[in-house]
């Protein structure tokens, strides 16, 4: 019986970098796209390539035989950035080497911006039949603070053009907490949503990232000023999930709203710990157990793909020219994945099933966390419910709190 698999794709590129955005992602460098694109797909070929067998620790070799791919996922940075023709390109080699599902869900991210309705028609008849696009607010005021090069016309009219364009599976991204957003700019911004009817819908409260603008524009004394307060943000949260409730959309995960039948495939994968492979500069896998990453430049990435790839005398690589491009790995056991899986399980309303969750590690999850559940129990954090492990309302909004004393 094969294994279900996700794949995600990295597309580094942004015709300019949001001042949040602490993503492995670059602007300005056009000039390298072509042999990045040729790059992917060298490597697909690579793995694809890679002697059958279980991955051993310290072992390049994955073994794809016993998998079947149920999603392909290509994020970034901003995919659309890439012609069509590009995209689709890679998406063939997958399609080429890999155990797709007859019902693969095939996920482009994109920016309002890079998209035309020739371009989503060519993406749609290329075989993708999902797409993200980063909308963040409808409110062009709201959007020149963010430093999104889109306005609000363009993001309306882009859904539109995706819809005429055959896209059956719309995903709209919005995201709340913005410097100067008041409760009525969130709540309009979620009835515009609504309005132009998707099937997924997905709310990201703003963070402050290290490393980025935002940090030195907003952090300190000076966020009081520009930012909505913790009290102000819970608001916007709440009145998210009220307005999307009321309009059909199930809550399915912290941050995601979805249509019956259209919860994102490829983010379940991650929220069950299940395995993903990642191809492209700074992608991350975790496949046996081992969770591994990439080289993140992507010129640096170019560089090692040509160095991995096989010889005129060897058309089968190596595990060693393959581990090129690894720049890091670390292997998940015992209680430390055990803990992460709860992590992140907790992240859905459905929360963790009991029975799944014993035959996976062999153990009840009760008897390894006891106290700890006893505690978040006693809290009114979470519960358990028809065999599952969940969060309380209370424990929605309390999350990080709640997922650090499975980790601690």
């Amino acid at each position: 019986m094969r294994k279900d698999l996700g794949i995600y794709i990295h597309i580094p590129f942004c015709l300019s970098k949001c001042g949040y955005c602490d993503f492995n992602s670059y602007e300005g460098m056009e000039g390298v796209i072509d042999e990045y694109v040729n790059a992917v797909k060298r490597e697909i070929s690579l793995i694809s390539l890679q002697p059958l067998g279980k991955l051993r620790a310290g072992s390049s070799a994955f073994s794809f035989q016993p998998y079947e791919v149920i999603s392909i996922f290509f994020g970034g940075g901003t995919p659309t950035v890439l012609e069509s023709w590009q995209l689709i390109e890679i998406l063939e080699s997958c399609k080429g080497l890999f155990n797709l599902k007859a019902d693969v869900e095939i996920t482009i991210e994109a920016n309002p911006e890079t998209l035309t309705i020739d371009k989503l028609r060519e993406l749609r008849k290329g075989g993708f039949n999902r797409i993200s696009i980063g909308v963040q607010s409808f409110n062009d005021r709201l959007l020149k603070r963010l430093g999104r090069i889109h306005d609000s016309k363009k993001a309306y009219q882009n859904i539109l053009s995706a819809r005429n364009a055959g896209f059956e599976n719309i995903s709209i991204d919005l995201m709340f907490g913005i410097p100067d957003e008041a409760l009525s700019d969130w709540e309009s911004d979620i009835k515009t949503a609504i309005e132009l009817k998707p099937e997924h819908i997905s709310t990201y409260n703003l963070t402050i990232e290290k490393g980025t603008l935002f940090e030195k524009l907003y952090s300190g004394v000076k966020a009081s000023y520009y930012l909505p307060d913790e009290d102000k943000q819970l608001e916007m949260y709440e009145k998210g999930i009220g307005l999307l409730i009321k309009s059909g959309f199930e809550h399915y995960e912290i941050s995601n709203f979805a249509k019956s039948s259209r919860k994102c495939v490829h983010n379940q994968i991650y929220w069950r710990n299940e395995e993903y492979l990642g191809i492209g500069a700074g992608a991350y896998s975790y496949m046996n157990g081992e969770r591994r990453w990439s080289v993140k430049s992507p010129v640096e990435y170019i560089k090692r793909i040509e160095i991995a790839s096989p010889s005129a005398r060897n058309d089968i690589p190596s595990a060693f020219s393959y581990q090129t491009l690894v720049a890091g790995s670390e292997r998940l056991e015992g209680k430390g994945v055990i803990g992460e899986t709860i992590m992140m399980g907790l992240r859905m309303l459905e929360g963790i099933n009991l029975q799944n969750f014993k035959k996976r590690f062999g153990v009840e999850l009760k008897s390894i966390f006891s106290d700890t559940i006893s505690q978040l129990l006693k809290n009114n954090l979470i519960v358990f419910d028809d065999g599952n492990l969940k969060l309380t309302h209370k424990g929605l909004l309390f999350y990080n709190d709640v997922s650090a004393e499975f980790l601690s």
